[in-house]
């Protein structure tokens, strides 16, 4: 009986530091690290300043959503990089880059790594957007 009561005390002594163990085995608590590969997509909406024909366009942006709100206090307008890879949407039709005109209200979506948004600085160390899809939806002010 006495070994029994000593396995039972042995088995009970190892099993409590095992339980309140850190489910993080020694990592730092708080926000997960940055691992580089996490992309996220930015969603910029304002009119465009300067149609840039296929290469860049200015934008003057005037909202965004959670990721893209460090562009907002960027100084205006924005320089986006447009690619062969770019889709342009107008009147809920396929589109050009030459359909872009100055003053036109925009969307623009575009996809950022998360770790280079959250290290940015300030205004200059922001990622350069390069622009997946424009959405042109008409003259400002119609």
């Amino acid at each position: 009986m006495r070994k029994l009561i000593t396995l039972t005390l042995a088995a009970a002594t190892l099993a409590v530091p095992a339980a309140t163990a850190s489910p993080l085995q020694g990592k730092p608590s708080g926000s997960k690290p940055c691992h580089g590969k996490a992309m996220v997509m930015v969603v910029l909406k304002g009119t465009v300043v300067f149609p840039g024909f296929g290469l860049s366009f200015e934008l003057n942006a005037n909202h965004a959503n959670r990721h893209g709100r460090p562009y907002l206090k960027a100084p205006q307008p924005l320089t986006i990089k447009e690619d062969a890879k770019t889709r342009y949407v107008k009147n809920g039709a396929a589109a050009k880059p030459s359909d872009l005109a100055a003053n036109d209200r925009v969307v623009v979506l575009s996809k950022a790594n998360r770790c280079a948004l959250k290290s940015a600085a300030g205004a200059a160390s922001l990622p350069v957007l390069t622009a997946r899809m424009v959405v042109d939806q008409g003259p400002a002010g119609s």
